[in-house]
């Protein structure tokens, strides 16, 4: 470990576990002095601090006054920072200070990912941690409604979680280097800020005795400003160890995370965004009070959260079920510890149940029309704090799968219409003791896979939070080729001056034709998207064109930032000829103020129909 000394201000190696040393917590300026830059410093002066001599003729005016104090510290080439964090540890009595800024060699990719992976350590094993809150100004009331501690930036930064916690000694100083308190006596106060316990602030726990989610939580609002740095950051709160590889963005969070699930026997890894906590749906239902819809929606690919914000809110709530508990209910099978690295993804098993049997009297929706059965609950080995005993349910999909890999993909539904109480949007429900006997015969233990994160663009994110200025709608080859291989040629009309923002599709066949205006809105200043689509359809006859009544004859997408990748395909019905015809129509956002029209004909043929009509009356 490399070290400052406090009174030579040179670098010195050291063993930590055998140096009695302090450290500084600090959040970094625009421009912090590297190691190269210190070291230059430190070449003027030899391993006492004091100047380099050279021979001259002896001149009176030019004597060395010997102090307590070495010249180096005079030397103001060296930053503010480092010579105060230096004079605070000096006068406390200690000889050696770590400061992250100057004492790492960021230049040695090796000795950067060390130290990364050590710094929780060495923070923990320091005598005192000083952490400089560089805009509060002293002599404040740090409880004061509205100070400047509650509203420093120390609070906010990545880094400054695990260097708030891993000390047993944390001494808070001013904009002017004086002391504003320690952690211990303002850990009240501290806990209030940062929504960390009191007794992880004081060491009266273990860390291990939170969840996974809960510690995700204290991190969630945190800023870095590095993306790989919100996970980095996290290692020593979890006690992993991962190499740190730069330029991959938010898969280094994928990457602790599939650590964490190798180490950690947690599941609340996986209950992250919004836990229901209104009225029981089911019981509301079967009691013959309001009947409920539950539109599903996907979110995401994978059952690890694509990046640590989706852990604020509800996951500082929730805590791990212990086996007892599992037990208890009769399901000790429910906490899987087992996760096996596949090319398919991480491979486990996991009970679930379908949605359907959870909410029986409840429409249970697909947004692509799919069967309810796809919909499922996987349910977690955990619970909520305002539903003890409650074992958390996580809303996911299984597609179809002709391989027999079954791809677990997190989800969400919306509760329609929306209940008096309780999120309407949630990602998770609680299953009380009596649903999960009622439901008992049903669960299933299933083998699932957690899939690899998908291949982003660069800067998608972005690009989807981009305002319109106008819109404009593409007909792809592919879709070209396949109305061509259902006998349709396709004709795509752009808008012209007098319809701006109108867009025509036109199908032909031989025996009738279907034209698709589409027109769009813009508001908000372009954050606001509506697209409308008129369908017409004219039977070809030989001597007129005899128009075909469709229902709907036009269907509505609304959408705003950030836009969806892809809006709901929407179906426009005809009858022609006694057979039944359906226009499918989606759009898919491929680039900004792009997007790619889908149109898909679908027919069913007149002995089809009459089947289906027999099957209702009967």
């Amino acid at each position: 470990m490399r070290l400052l000394d406090t009174r030579t201000g040179q670098f010195v190696e050291k063993d930590p576990e055998r140096t009695s040393y302090t450290v500084l917590s600090h959040v970094w300026d625009k421009v912090e002095q590297s190691n190269q830059e210190v070291r230059g410093v430190q070449s003027s002066y030899d391993d006492q601090g004091r100047l380099h001599t050279v021979s001259l003729p002896a001149d009176p005016a030019r004597r060395v006054v010997r102090s307590a104090v070495a010249p180096i510290w005079s030397d103001h080439r060296l930053s503010p920072k480092i010579r105060e964090s230096c004079r605070v540890a000096r006068e406390a009595g200690y000889r050696y200070v770590w400061i992250d800024s100057c004492c790492i060699d960021k230049t040695s990719s090796s000795e950067l990912s060390e130290s990364i992976n050590s710094m929780y350590q060495w923070y923990g094993r320091a005598r005192v941690c000083y952490a400089f809150l560089a805009n509060v100004p002293a002599g404040e009331d740090p409880h004061k409604p509205g100070s400047a501690f509650r509203s420093s930036r120390w609070f906010r930064r990545g880094w400054t979680l695990q260097e708030l916690i891993a000390p047993f000694s944390v001494t808070f100083l001013s904009k002017d280097w004086t002391e504003i308190g320690t952690k211990v006596a303002l850990a009240d106060l501290v806990e209030e800020i940062t929504g960390i316990p009191e007794d992880a602030l004081v060491h009266a726990k273990l860390l291990d005795e939170y969840s996974v989610a809960q510690r995700l939580s204290w991190a969630a609002k945190r800023r870095t400003t590095r993306v790989e740095d919100r996970a980095y950051s996290l290692l020593g709160i979890f006690d992993i160890n991962i190499p740190t590889l730069y330029g991959g963005g938010e898969r280094a969070f994928r990457r602790l995370q599939e650590e964490i699930v190798r180490r950690v026997p947690d599941q609340t890894l996986f209950a992250w965004k919004d836990v229901y906590q209104g009225i029981e749906i089911h019981e509301s239902s079967t009691a013959g009070g309001e009947k409920y819809s539950l539109p599903c929606q996907r979110r995401g690919v994978s059952l690890f959260a694509t990046s640590i914000i989706f852990f604020e809110g509800d996951s500082k709530n929730i805590t791990i079920v212990s086996p007892a508990t599992l037990h208890q209910l009769g399901r000790s099978d429910l906490l899987s510890t087992e996760y096996t690295p596949t090319p398919h993804g991480i491979r486990t098993r996991l009970p679930i149940l379908s949605l359907s049997h959870v909410f029986p009297q409840t429409d249970i929706v697909d947004p692509d029309g799919l069967p309810g059965a796809q919909w499922y609950l996987a349910i977690l080995g955990c619970e909520h704090k305002d539903s003890p005993g409650s074992l958390l349910g996580r809303v996911c999909y299984v597609p179809p799968s002709d391989t027999g890999i079954e791809i677990l993909h997190p989800g969400w539904v919306e509760i329609s219409p929306k209940p008096s109480r309780g999120d309407h949007r949630p990602d998770l429900f609680p299953l009380s003791p009596a649903t999960i006997e009622r439901c008992r015969d049903d669960i299933q233990v299933k083998t699932i896979y957690i899939c690899h994160p998908e291949r982003t663009r660069a800067k998608s994110q972005d690009a989807h939070r981009q305002p319109h200025n106008t819109i404009i709608l593409v007909l792809t080859k592919t879709t070209r080729d396949a109305l061509r291989a259902q006998g349709y040629t396709a004709a795509f009309q752009h808008p012209d001056e007098d319809h701006p923002n109108t867009h025509w599709v036109t199908l032909l066949n031989n025996d009738h034709m279907i034209t698709v205006e589409y027109r769009h809105t813009l508001k908000d200043c372009g954050g606001q998207l509506g697209v409308e689509a008129h369908v017409k359809m004219l039977r070809r006859a030989l001597e007129s064109a005899v128009r075909i009544k469709a229902d709907p004859s036009s269907v509505k997408w609304s959408d705003g930032r950030p836009w969806f990748s892809s809006l709901h395909t929407k179906e426009v019905a005809f009858t022609l000829a006694g057979n039944e015809l359906t226009l499918k129509l989606g759009l898919d956002w491929v680039a900004p103020s792009h997007y790619f029209l889908h149109i898909d004909i679908v027919e069913m043929e007149e002995a089809s129909s009459e089947l289906a009509l027999l099957e209702r009356e009967a």
